[in-house]
């Protein structure tokens, strides 16, 4: 199986350094850009669906890369942290030894943790693996979800190698399983 996988582009939220969370928010001009950019890049690729988050952001990001219509499968399991309370709270604040250990399913009192991100990740993946073999996938989602993503693909579980990962806006990351 083929997975490509983009984080949505840019929201005001993320231009301002703040968490974001389960918010409807919408791309940005610049985010729109980074989007349009990124079909560049997989204009001439194959994909036998998309699968995405049902959230504004990514919606609004998989239509513009969706030049050759192909089928939008939505799943809740690739939506972003449901940050609660934390939403909006400047990111640069935040304890990221805590906030990205695997330990805990929720964080800061009501702030869904990243091991609870992980585990519904490693389903969504052991899912589509089992369904879908052979098939080329291209995956819309969220930056907590695409640190997911790389660190089950990846066997990552040291909390440093889990901060240190970042996948930008509009950036579109390839593994082959």
């Amino acid at each position: 199986m083929k997975l490509y996988v983009i984080r949505h582009g840019e929201v005001d939220v993320n231009a301002k350094g703040l968490l974001n969370g389960r918010n409807d928010s919408i791309l940005n001009a610049k985010g729109i850009k980074q989007v349009k950019q990124a079909s560049e890049i997989l204009k001439n690729i194959h994909f036998d669906f998309i699968i995405c988050s049902p959230l504004k952001r990514t919606i609004e990001t998989a239509k513009i890369i969706n030049i050759n219509n192909k089928n939008i499968i939505y799943d809740n399991r690739i939506l972003e942290r449901d940050t609660k309370k934390m939403m909006y709270h400047n990111f640069q604040d935040v304890d990221h030894n805590y906030f990205y250990n695997l330990k805990y399913d929720i964080i800061y009192e009501d702030c869904e943790g990243f091991k609870s991100v992980f585990t519904r990740v490693a389903n969504f993946i052991e899912d589509i693996k089992k369904h879908y073999k052979n098939k080329t996938i291209l995956v819309v989602t969220h930056g907590d979800v695409c640190k997911a993503i790389y660190s089950y693909l990846n066997h990552i579980s040291d909390i440093s190698e889990i901060i240190n990962f970042q996948q930008d806006n509009g950036e579109v990351l390839y593994y082959e399983i």
